[in-house]
């Protein structure tokens, strides 16, 4: 755990020069940017990535998993990269000869984000730089969009925060020999704004027409409710669905494939991954690393401690907060209930059926009466939706 990667969206290596590379009061001569960077940072790891269109410098272009490798072994020969650097080929496209089938580029940065998740979950860095100075134009753009995604993700299934920063070299310009690199921005995702980023889809219903044609996997509209959930503290109701969660995940992984074909000359991405898979990977991949394994009940201890590390916003913590401490009060009294017991039964003498109520359920931190279940147990107050859980989700 910790250490720092660099993150890079690479061109044509064999058009790249030695150049010496000031940062700060490092000096370091390198061909490529993202390597003087690592190298001047002390960075443990080092992630390119290329696009796919090398495969004209390298290999063959009518495979992409062939292809790919070779433009992979062909980086490293020519950058002569060590072994703690990596690079990921990513469907790019190039002019009129390498073009998605919508001949939009959204699939490099669903691409991106895959790849650089993958990295960071083996690697569990505690910082990411991202490098923007090489490829064409919007490899940098959707690789910054990317990184920001999967630094969200690895902030919120480790429960600790992660560091992102932007560069950029000066433009190489004629027989320049020193080029120096700039900050462009910096921020610290913490798994609370990580939630933020990562949910943010899926709170808006007249977004649902974008992202139901890609999740046939994910139960229609439950990532919705899932994002819901995550953002307004319904901690018990996402940790019963993980296996839903699981499951939407493992449907989701197969789309991230690409496929390429050739027709009179130009080679066409006929399979990839879309931005509506990796928002939707965001967040069943975030809810799976919260909650990993499914459970029924929490203390309200587990619970508290949720809302500390992931509650978008003071207000929701301290609503759920708030209604966890006047709850475990009724562990102090008499008529502690040490068996499960549904909160309306406890409060109005009557067993109510599960009815919940969308506003009271927010307002109560998702400990609607009429839906939950508590008991105690050695003095700590356990909670439940048991058999109310359609209706939680009902109301998401």
């Amino acid at each position: 755990m910790g250490g720092e990667v660099v993150v890079a969206p690479v061109g044509n290596p064999k058009a790249y020069r030695p150049v010496t590379y000031v940062m700060g009061e490092a000096q370091v001569r390198e061909r490529l940017y993202a390597s003087a960077v690592r190298r001047a940072r002390g960075a443990g790891r080092l992630l390119l990535l290329a696009g796919f269109s090398l495969c004209e410098l390298y290999g063959k272009c009518n495979d992409f998993k062939s292809g790919a490798e070779a433009v992979a072994r062909g980086i490293r020969e020519e950058l002569r990269l060590s072994g703690e650097a990596d690079v990921a080929v990513l469907p790019n496209a190039l002019g009129a000869k390498f073009r998605f089938a919508d001949r939009k580029t959204e699939g490099y940065f669903a691409s991106a984000y895959r790849e650089i998740l993958r990295r960071l979950h083996a690697w569990d860095p505690s910082s990411i730089v991202v490098d923007t100075s090489h490829g064409i134009n919007y490899m940098s753009l959707m690789a910054v969009e990317a990184a920001r995604l999967a630094a969200a993700v690895l902030a919120a299934s480790h429960r600790r925060a992660v560091d992102l920063m932007l560069v950029n070299s000066e433009p190489l310009v004629g027989d320049a020999e020193r080029l120096h690199v700039m900050e462009l921005h910096r921020e610290r995702i913490t798994p609370s704004s990580a939630v933020q980023l990562i949910v943010r889809p899926f709170l808006v219903d007249e977004n649902k027409g974008y992202f139901l044609k890609y999740a046939r996997g994910c139960g229609g509209d439950k990532p919705f409710k899932w994002g819901r959930a995550l953002f307004n503290g319904v901690y018990l109701y996402l940790a019963a669905r993980r296996g839903e969660v699981a499951e939407c995940r493992d449907s989701l992984e197969a789309e991230f494939e690409v496929q390429v074909r050739e027709d009179g000359g130009v080679y066409i991405y006929e399979k990839y991954p879309r931005p509506q898979h990796a928002y939707l990977h965001a967040i069943v991949e975030a809810v799976s690393g919260i909650f990993p394994e499914k459970k029924s009940e929490f203390s309200a201890k587990e619970l508290e401690d949720f809302a500390r590390a992931y509650a978008p916003s003071e207000t929701v913590e301290a609503i759920v907060r708030n209604e966890l401490d006047k709850l475990s009060s009724l562990c102090t009294k008499p008529t502690a209930p040490h068996k499960w017991a549904k909160l309306s039964e406890l409060y109005d003498g009557v067993e109510a059926k599960c009815a919940a109520d969308k506003r009271n359920l927010y307002a109560h931190g998702g400990f609607e009466k009429n839906v939950t279940y508590v008991k105690c147990q050695d003095g700590e107050l356990y909670l439940s939706y048991g058999e109310c859980l359609d209706e939680v989700e009902r109301h998401l």
